[in-house]
């Protein structure tokens, strides 16, 4: 039985702002699996103290939540974000009534604009599985002997390697020197160690071009490519630094790429 959306989107996207549920730990929209359904949903609400006390109540799960407002003229680019990002339901929270919504209801995506054979331009499975890793490792207040939690974060994980092992990614490379030469951008962190950004989409490339000075062009890669793309002084790679912030480190790169080599 098919169900129609249209009141209650039009009624959403009708108010000045919403308020939507951002994990602390990837700084994106807090994702959830519906345990029955296993859509992939993140949480609306029309009214910031409803919001607050959704937030609340994943404190008590040790996941922290913040409430982040979401402007009407912003919607559009909010909804376009968690498409790509590979979620597929939104559970908007209105007053007294919850409405449990497919995306694919809200936002109409070109499947031309969506294909593209030479830079990744939707990479949700990718997205999505190392959300979900991130948002589990960085819960505070977990006990390191907790079995089925290791066990969970271990499931998690080999989802993630999997999604590594099959993408190609965006390598920025900066084509704004004097000298007509390239230079590869680095990112360094307060411990002095030097990683190279790379990014799962065109979406968080351009969230680290920011500097309109600064002419990056895109080069990509499959994961096979990618150890031989590391700068000699690099540790490793950052993944969407912008977002999850996942760091490749150049051993971890070594031991995925040969135990894939041996399956």
């Amino acid at each position: 039985m098919s169900v129609d959306y249209t009141l209650v989107i039009k009624r959403m996207q009708q108010l000045e702002q919403v308020y939507v549920l951002f994990a602390e730990s990837t700084r994106l929209p807090f994702v959830e699996c519906d345990p029955e359904s296993y859509d992939d949903q993140v949480y609306m609400y029309a009214e910031e103290a409803a919001a607050q006390d959704g937030a609340k109540n994943y404190e008590e799960k040790q996941m922290p939540l913040r409430v982040v407002r979401v402007e009407k003229k912003q919607l559009p680019t909010f909804f376009t974000s968690i498409h790509l990002m590979g979620v597929n339901l939104l559970v908007f929270y209105e007053r007294l009534s919850v409405s449990r919504i497919p995306l694919d209801q809200i936002i109409k995506v070109d499947p031309k604009k969506a294909e593209n054979k030479h830079i990744p331009v939707n990479n949700a499975s990718l997205q999505l599985t190392v959300i979900y890793f991130i948002q589990e490792l960085r819960r505070p207040g977990q006990r390191k002997d907790d079995i089925e939690r290791i066990k969970r974060l271990q499931e998690l994980e080999e989802e993630m390697t999997v999604d590594l092992v099959r993408s190609s990614f965006i390598l920025p490379v900066n084509a704004s020197q004097d000298n007509g030469k390239v230079a590869i951008p680095y990112i360094k962190t307060p411990g002095g160690d030097i990683l190279q950004p790379i990014f799962s989409d065109v979406w968080e490339f351009q969230k680290f071009q920011r500097d309109p000075e600064v002419k990056l062009k895109m080069a990509v890669a499959p994961f096979s490519k990618l150890l031989p793309s590391l700068m000699e002084q690099a540790k490793g790679f950052v993944l969407n630094p912008g977002g999850v912030n996942l760091i490749l480190t150049r051993e971890q790169l070594e031991a995925i790429a040969k135990r894939f080599e041996e399956t």
